[in-house]
């Protein structure tokens, strides 16, 4: 697993932004967030959960890769009739 390191620049602005930032490169869009907002925002507690939850990303991107999606709109409609 690759661990880029933060610049000084990008702590300062996830300082400033309260954890969470948007970033818009080259028309590429990128979240950075602190490990706390994460936790926050993903109802993440323990260090077992987190690492579910990552994994879990992992996968679900993968997925993404593969092609192996639906429609939302047609999720949306078979949750709706059941």
């Amino acid at each position: 697993m690759i661990k880029p390191q933060l610049t000084e620049e990008q702590r300062e602005a996830l300082e400033q932004h309260h954890g969470l930032l948007q970033v818009d490169e080259e028309g590429r869009k990128y979240v950075l967030m602190s490990m706390d907002v994460y936790r926050e925002l993903m109802g993440v507690g323990t260090d077992e959960e987190l690492q579910a939850s990552l994994k879990a990303l992992q996968v679900g991107l993968a997925d993404i890769d593969a092609g192996r999606t639906r429609p939302f709109r047609d999720v949306l409609a078979e949750l709706e009739s059941e």
